[in-house]
């Protein structure tokens, strides 16, 4: 199965296929942000001889491990950033190759 749908004209299949383009871009744009929020106060708060006592370090841990998920999640939404692009990419090449009435 290709990437246009049944009935979808080249132009609808090139039109689809900036707009999910559109989309992985702003995907990739939010992921960045999202890798990063909790760097500044990660940095901070694991500062030699800033915090510390086993409630520093529970909560330093806590943070680290919140730290790693939403890296985890960042490299979820790039990941499908990456998928949209490659089926914007299949969509223009299958409407270059179809007629211009579509099927």
């Amino acid at each position: 199965m290709g990437a246009m749908r049944p009935g979808e004209t080249p132009e609808q299949a090139r039109a689809r296929a900036g707009r999910l383009r559109q989309r992985a871009a702003q995907a990739r744009s939010l992921a960045g942000s999202l890798g990063s929020t909790l760097d500044t106060g990660v940095a901070k708060a694991t500062a030699e001889d800033v915090w510390l006592g086993p409630y520093a370090e529970r909560v330093t841990g806590e943070l680290r491990r919140r730290q790693r998920e939403l890296e985890g999640l960042a490299d979820g939404v790039r990941a499908a950033a990456n998928r949209w692009d490659q089926e914007a990419e299949l969509l223009d090449r299958e409407a270059a190759a179809a007629p211009a009435g579509g099927d």
